[in-house]
């Protein structure tokens, strides 16, 4: 599935099959994805970047997606944003699979 965000991540959508943009905005994880943003600057949702990673990250991302303020109390290094990045996207398209 490819992704298209706006820079702000405030509308998200798919191509489909025949390239037609789909809106989809309403099913992500909206406020979760703008965090990861402010985290990690060079976002990109792309689901075959997903491969493993250790369990804190997920749990990471689980917090981030739970509490609305926890990322402005953590910094975080290139090598650890980069597994976030990974963690990020199995938690977009697992909700994303949830709600479509």
């Amino acid at each position: 599935m490819n992704i298209i965000t706006s820079p702000s991540f405030n509308k998200i959508c798919y191509l489909d099959e025949k390239n037609n943009m789909i809106d989809i905005t309403d099913k992500c994880p909206i406020e979760l994805c703008i965090k990861i943003k402010k985290i990690i600057k060079d976002l990109a949702i792309d689901k075959n970047s997903i491969k493993p990673v250790e369990d804190i990250y997920h749990h990471i991302i689980e917090k981030l997606y739970l509490t609305p303020r926890f990322y402005e109390d953590v910094n975080f290094n290139k090598v650890s944003k980069e597994k976030l990045s990974i963690a990020f996207n199995k938690f977009f398209f697992d909700k994303l699979d949830e709600n479509i």
